[in-house]
């Protein structure tokens, strides 16, 4: 795990315009430490001669001031700098998932809340405070170093032979704490999807009786045994840090103090050096302690980026506007994780305002085979051509205006029936969502409140909604090509005869992935898919 990662500082400006000001406040504070160590080393060589010093104490006094002025700014700039980058992140994540050019599988509930809550969190330490320390570690033992080599060269090299001894060890305790805070991180990532999950199944594991108590409680128990781990492993960790640099330090004083006796170093040059020793090694010692504060949210950080860096669609190529052949040839995809194809389809022809029918086991690709035609996903081989030109050369937000999609899992929104009807067509007059519903079925008033997430409506209900949903797409948009997922799955004999209907008299390329053979007999043609 790499302390910056560099696609960070490529993607966010903040990040940069932070780095440019740690290393600017960077810059001052070694200045400011040189010159106290300096002021007061003047002073105690002056006070053994007996003369007079009323002007240092004053200069000290105001350096102490401005080092503490210094560092306020660089703690409000830190985590404002954190609170910024966290809200772009948030913000890229979010517009990412909107993204229509977007390709690949969206991530999980779970995975979504650990990285934009617990993870993002995280930032303040990460963003905060690590980053603008290694700043300060970069920049000011380098100082250090060069004023003591110009008042004693012996200590400078003491302290160059055993600052990078510190480092050693921080990359040792780095190797060590990267499996401690993987496993800890997805404690975390399992926690949130189980509790994600119990929440999404609340009703029907009440309706059961299956208590989750005892399964939160062991998920809990297992993220807070690796908690525990990494915090016994950062302890550790930073006393072994701490006695390095105490005996790096203790071993130049003995060496200065040795000549002091011997007259080969004068008081104020050893006075000088002796304040500066601690100093060159703080910066270092305080990266090694807030390094795992910052493992959470560089881990967060790798995962953000992971999810932000995928294919995109590139295509300009206006679509037909109106139906259109559409081809599927040598199509083969493998989900990532996976070694098993999801999908394989060899040679597939829909001529335009066919009514085709997909089947197939369970698994076999036909939602693939739909999720490729909508560009939510990209095929690893062969190719999709409609009209003759390749779906990857054609702009997606404009060919989805062409669809019409039924998931098989249809989704409400906060609002009314009417509402959920219409989404994405906000000019629709009553008249046409009423035609639209009574034809799909759904014979519902229009001004029924429904709410998100909600068991309002039945699951037959939804479907039809759905398919509501896609003829007024199809009437209002120009949709052309009507893409369903299970829409009669659950409905009666009655109604499903009724979608059926609705749908052949649409006027489109309906391809329907089913099992029901009322569907498959209602068909022009049976396609079956077996990857």
């Amino acid at each position: 795990m790499k302390p910056l990662d560099p696609r960070l500082v490529r993607r966010s400006s903040t990040v940069r315009t932070h780095l440019v000001w740690s290393v600017l406040l960077g810059v001052l504070t070694a200045l400011l430490v040189i010159g106290v160590s300096w002021c007061v080393a003047e002073v105690v060589a002056r006070r053994f001669d007996g003369d007079e010093v009323l002007l240092f104490p004053i200069a000290i006094a105001a350096a102490f001031g401005l080092r503490a002025a210094i560092a306020w700014a660089h703690g409000v700039v830190s985590e404002r700098a954190a609170i910024r980058v966290k809200a772009e992140l948030r913000a890229e994540v979010v517009d990412d998932l909107l993204d229509p050019r977007r390709v690949g599988p969206r991530p999980e509930s779970g995975r979504l809340v650990a990285l934009l809550g617990p993870g993002m969190d995280a930032f303040d330490g990460y963003v905060g405070r690590f980053l603008p320390q290694l700043g300060l570690a970069a920049i000011v033992p380098a100082a250090v170093v060069a004023s003591i080599a110009w008042v004693d060269l012996l200590s400078a090299v003491i302290i160059v032979v055993t600052l990078p001894l510190i480092g050693l060890f921080m990359w040792l305790v780095g190797v060590l704490t990267r499996d401690r805070v993987t496993r800890r991180w997805a404690a975390m990532e399992r926690l949130a999807r189980h509790f994600t999950d119990v929440l999404d199944g609340l009703v029907v594991l009440k309706v059961f009786g299956r208590r989750q108590e005892q399964g939160i409680r062991e998920v809990g128990d297992r993220h807070r045994v690796e908690t525990m781990r990494a915090l016994r492993l950062a302890f550790l960790s930073s006393l072994v840090l701490e006695l390095i640099s105490t005996i790096s330090v203790a071993l130049v004083a003995v060496s200065v103090g040795l000549r002091v006796v011997d007259g080969g170093l004068g008081l104020r040059d050893a006075m000088f050096v002796l304040l500066l020793a601690p100093e060159a090694y703080l910066p270092v010692r305080r990266v090694g302690m807030m390094f795992h504060d910052s493992t959470e949210g560089a881990t967060a950080t790798a995962e953000l980026l992971d999810l932000l860096d995928h294919d995109r669609h590139h295509g300009t190529v206006a679509p037909p506007t109106a139906p259109a052949p559409i081809a599927v040839r040598g199509a083969r995809l493998t989900h990532p994780g996976r070694t098993a194809v999801s999908l394989a389809v060899d040679d597939l022809h829909v001529a335009p305002g066919e009514f085709v029918a997909v089947v197939g086991p369970s698994g076999g690709g036909k939602s693939t085979l739909l999720d490729v035609l909508l560009g939510f996903e990209r095929l690893d081989d062969g190719e999709v051509t409609v009209g003759g030109t390749s779906l990857a050369d054609l702009d997606v937000a404009a060919w989805r205006e062409s669809v019409a999609w039924v998931p098989q899992t249809p989704h409400l929104v906060g609002g009314t029936l009417a509402d959920n009807v219409a989404l994405g067509q906000p000019g629709a007059d009553r008249a046409e969502i009423a035609a639209a519903t009574r034809d799909a079925g759904l014979d519902l008033d229009l001004d029924r409140v429904v709410r998100e997430g909600t068991t309002d409506l039945s699951a037959g209900e939804r479907r039809r909604l759905a398919v509501a949903r896609a003829l007024l797409r199809v009437r209002r948009r120009g949709a052309w090509l009507v893409l369903l997922d299970e829409p009669t799955a659950g409905l009666d004999a009655h109604h499903e005869a009724q979608v059926l209907e609705a749908l052949r008299a649409s006027g489109g390329t309906v391809l329907v992935v089913t099992h029901r053979p009322e569907s498959v007999a209602a068909a022009d043609r049976v396609v079956e898919v077996a990857s």
